[in-house]
C-alpha cells in the first residue's frame, strides 16, 4: 500500500503536468492573427518573436513577420507565409492584417504554438 506522502506527490505531479500542457495550443496563423485584432501587438510578438521589420507612419505602424514553412514535395527554395499587421501608433493595438503565401506554402497550413489565456 502506498504511503500518504507518495500519494500526495503523485497527485501534485499530475496536477502540475495537467496545468503545463493546458497553457499552450497549436493553432493556424490566420486564426491566431484574426483572434488578436483589437488586442495589443505584444501578444503577437510573444507568439511570433521579433518582427522582420516595422514601418512607422504618423498614425500607424506596420509590423512584418516572415514565417518559414517547408511543405512536403516543394522544391528547394524560399517558402512560407508573410504576415503584415497594421497597429495603431498610439494604443499599440492591432487594427488589421494581411497574409501572403510565399513559394509553395499556404498560410492556412502554417501553425504556431500559442499561449492560452488563463481563466
Amino acid at each position: 500500500m502506498m504511503s500518504r506522502t507518495t500519494l500526495i506527490l503523485i497527485a501534485a505531479a499530475a496536477a502540475l503536468s495537467a496545468c503545463g500542457s493546458s497553457e499552450y495550443a497549436v493553432s493556424p496563423v490566420p486564426k491566431i492573427v484574426a483572434d488578436n485584432v483589437g488586442q495589443p501587438v505584444s501578444r503577437l510578438q510573444e507568439t511570433f518573436g521579433a518582427p522582420r521589420k516595422i514601418d512607422t507612419m504618423a498614425t500607424k505602424q506596420v509590423y512584418v513577420w516572415f514565417l518559414p514553412s517547408a511543405p512536403s514535395g516543394a522544391p528547394a527554395g524560399f517558402h512560407g507565409c508573410e504576415m503584415e499587421v497594421t497597429v495603431d501608433a498610439r494604443s499599440q493595438r492591432v487594427l488589421g492584417y494581411s497574409l501572403s503565401n510565399i513559394g509553395w506554402s499556404t498560410c492556412r497550413e502554417v501553425e504556431r504554438r500559442i499561449r492560452i489565456a488563463s481563466r
